[in-house]
């Protein structure tokens, strides 16, 4: 049986270097300044269980330095850079998948045409995903309703939801291959 590297392992020197460039939603230089955190943790992570313990590394690091860090706005800030690294992760991987179920369905497709879908069926399920994390973080704003708490509410949501899908991406089909 073949061992296969980590995803996140192969991509976390990549990370390094691109995690400056990155668009920011939280409008500052949390991304750059933070992102060390959060790649080390996933660089000495043996496995995706293990990496799952990375999240809020780098969120919880750029709160706890940054001025008002522990305010709504910092808050709010510091989760959504850590969220920008994890849907890089999470994109990087979704790729990954897609090219390894589409070269199994073009070999499969010559004897059993009517079994090649495995790329339809993950993109299927990756819109249902992003659909339903749209709603359970929606939910997750809207209980707090005019409080500010809804925001860290619907952006720690959106956080662990997208961190947790990368790690999923990322083992996809482990069991398989």
């Amino acid at each position: 049986m073949k061992v296969k590297k980590p995803l996140f392992s192969t991509l976390s020197a990549a990370m390094l270097t691109l995690a400056a460039p990155l668009p920011l939603s939280a409008e500052g230089h949390e991304v750059e300044a933070y992102s060390a955190p959060l790649l080390e943790c996933f660089e000495a992570a043996k496995s995706t269980t293990a990496r799952a313990a990375c999240k809020g590394v780098m969120s919880t690091a750029c709160m706890e330095r940054e001025e008002a860090g522990y305010s709504t706005y910092g808050m709010v800030r510091c989760t959504a850079a850590e969220t920008e690294i994890w849907d890089a992760f999470l994109n990087t991987a979704y790729q990954a998948q897609m090219q390894h179920m589409r070269a199994q369905d073009t070999l499969e497709a010559e004897t059993f045409p009517e079994f090649a879908k495995r790329s339809e069926a993950l993109r299927d399920a990756q819109r249902a995903w992003i659909a339903f994390r749209d709603g359970e973080c929606g939910l997750a704003y809207a209980m707090w309703g005019s409080g500010s708490m809804r925001q860290i509410a619907g952006a720690s949501c959106v956080m662990e939801m997208t961190a947790d899908r990368a790690l999923t991406l990322e083992s996809l089909g482990e069991e398989m291959r």
